[in-house]
């Protein structure tokens, strides 16, 4: 197919797709066409849900009185969300430069002086597993605080739930992690661990356990940044061969019908031929992309594969939410899904709904940050896809067909010149949230996660937030949580938030 043929067909193809992803909204619509529904009033902040994501050492920093009074005047936050394991070595202290200086105390480097863990952990829950939280090292700072047990009469007094907070990360904090390591197509161990492993699940379902039995907590939320193999290989972060391919997840794709010999097949060729192009090999006679279909259409194992991993970071949920809900019921527990996923990632999207998830999932907190999505559009997806399957169009071409894909309005959001110094809109976060009610279809609640001073992106202002949060509720967002940490937000764009529930 001469190269003007396959671009014209990758653009049908886009054009096609983004019938279904725009979903009710009709082109042209904005979020100033849709007013605020009776029942979903940002003029009640009582009715409200606004949670607010935080680094713990940031609030015993500050003072936890002086940090909820703040919370609550400025941003009518009813919700704190701090980690109670910050296996993330970016929470655990940032360079002062991205810290605010309007909170009423003088920012500090803390950087590697802090701990990773700020809850108690009680031995009996982990006999399930050999997985054990490394010792917090005595000489950190507030490494003799229990926050999480200190927090509770004070919230109580402000009005505030107590949500604990995970984001998965490496084995950095965890002793015998090597036991539940992924293996890739080539049979080397991996950095992540397997999700299909039990006693990584079993590790898991101990920490909820002990946490929920040893501290009164309102909620939860759990989080894995992690790409499936599919969109490692097309958009990849690194050079990583595909996985899992571990004696648990063989036996898992036995069961469910999968040859894993030819998914393992499959995704080595796959993997070869995309770094291949990466190294500047010369492109195919037939075409970048038509190989690529050629793949998947030989080894349709790859996308049952793809499916198998997703279904296996669900059951890590379900493990979670089951052992949370048969100690509190009443918890209110949710997921993190970040940025790839809730705003480019076409494979996620596709593999399930948010309905599905509903099961195991009284909210999905989706990563929304408007002014920060435009760079990371540029480089993190655009740049790479460059590089694989998308080499045969322009730069420009990939965009446009990304705004088709997902249903954003081009005519609103910045073009390829813009990308890498302005944000994205609050239309953006008015579309997304409306796309992820709808497929949430009212059976869990969708929150969505404002990005606020996130490190890397254009200067919030102020006005932006507020459209930015006015949007979100207008598409039927159940609630707001400020991301990414307050420790980095400055108080006039909290006051923004506040305006927009309160009015």
């Amino acid at each position: 197919m001469p190269n003007s043929n396959r671009r014209q067909f990758i653009r049908t193809l886009g054009s096609l797709a983004a019938l279904g992803a725009a979903g009710e909204l009709i082109q042209g619509q904005t979020a100033a066409d849709f007013p605020l529904r009776p029942g979903r009033d940002p003029l009640r902040p009582a009715g409200t849900f606004v949670g607010i994501q935080m680094s713990p050492h940031t609030m015993l920093d500050e003072g936890i009185d002086q940090c909820l009074d703040l919370l609550v005047e400025k941003a009518a936050v009813n919700a704190v969300f701090p980690y109670s394991h910050a296996f993330h070595t970016s929470s655990l202290g940032k360079p002062v430069r991205d810290l605010a200086t309007d909170h009423g105390k003088i920012p500090r480097d803390l950087r590697d002086r802090v701990p990773s863990v700020y809850v108690r952990h009680h031995q009996s829950f982990f006999r399930d597993t050999p997985l054990r939280i490394k010792p917090v090292n005595p000489s950190l700072e507030f490494a003799d605080r229990d926050l999480f047990a200190e927090l509770r009469k004070p919230a109580d007094e402000h009005g505030v739930k107590v949500f604990a907070r995970i984001l998965e990360s490496t084995g950095l904090y965890i002793e015998n992690f090597d036991r539940v390591l992924t293996v890739d197509s080539y049979g080397n161990s991996g950095k992540k661990a397997c999700w299909s492993h039990p006693e990584y699940g079993a590790f898991w379902n101990a920490i909820v356990a002990d946490m929920f039995s040893s501290y009164d907590l309102d909620g939860f939320q759990w989080g894995a940044e992690r790409m499936g193999p599919l969109m490692n290989i097309i958009l990849p972060w690194n050079n990583d061969p595909p996985a899992c391919f571990c004696e648990h997840c063989m036996a898992r794709g036995r069961a469910a019908g999968i040859d894993p010999l030819r998914a393992k097949e499959g995704y080595r060729l796959l993997y070869e031929y995309v770094q291949g192009l990466m190294a500047g090999k010369e492109p195919p006679a037939e075409g970048v992309f038509t190989i690529f279909l050629r793949h998947l259409i030989r080894y349709p194992e790859i996308l049952s594969w793809e499916y198998l991993y997703r279904q296996s970071r669900e059951d890590i949920q379900k493990g979670m939410y089951t052992t949370i809900k048969a100690i509190k019921p009443e918890a209110i527990v949710g997921w993190h899904v970040d940025h790839q996923p809730s705003s480019w990632d076409i494979i996620y999207r596709a593999e399930m709904s948010y309905e599905e998830m509903a099961p195991w999932s009284d909210y999905i907190k989706l990563i929304l940050y408007h002014e920060v999505l435009g760079p990371r559009i540029r480089y993190w997806y655009l740049d790479r896809f460059r590089k694989t399957i998308l080499s045969e169009i322009s730069l420009e071409q990939s965009l446009n067909l990304y705004y088709d894909l997902f249903g954003y309005d081009k005519n609103v959001e910045p073009g390829v010149d813009d990308l890498a110094e302005k944000g994205f809109s609050p239309d953006y976060v008015f579309r997304e949230t409306k796309r992820s009610v709808a497929s949430a279809n009212g059976k869990t609640k969708i929150f969505a996660g404002i990005g606020i001073d996130v490190p890397g992106s254009p200067p919030d202002d102020p006005e932006t937030v507020y459209q930015a949060t006015l949007n979100a509720l207008k598409a039927g967002a159940g609630g707001i949580v400020i991301s990414r940490e307050y420790e980095e937000m400055r108080v006039p764009n909290l006051e923004a938030i506040g305006k927009a529930v309160r009015g």
